[in-house]
């Protein structure tokens, strides 16, 4: 699911959660709640692909990845995790949370 939130810097954000409740994903912020709609349409139109994700390190030695458009752009990114491995579980939760395209707006 995705939620949809005004930051204390007035633009809009949006997270996706799983099933579960734990954020897998997070925006950067837009200047208005149709742009962030559109963030997520790109989320859902890209997320399903394995070829879309940049898995990257830390200088600290932890582990990230950003999901990324054709264009170039990032869409959203993790959090960061102590593991390899956790991080591809991230992935993989995305890859299943994009097919659902439920959002809550949350203003």
């Amino acid at each position: 699911m995705f939620e949809m939130l005004t930051g204390n810097d007035g633009k809009t954000y949006f997270h996706l959660k799983t099933a579960t409740g734990t954020i897998v994903l997070t925006s950067r912020g837009f200047n208005n709640k149709v742009d962030a709609i559109q963030g997520i349409v790109s989320v859902m139109r890209f997320g399903v692909f394995e070829s879309r994700y940049m898995r990257e390190e830390t200088g600290t030695g932890k582990y990230f990845f950003q999901l990324v458009a054709p264009s170039g752009r990032v869409l959203g990114w993790s959090e960061t995790y102590y593991s390899k491995q956790c991080r591809d579980n991230g992935i993989v939760a995305v890859r299943r949370a994009v097919q659902f395209g439920k959002v809550l707006d949350l203003n």
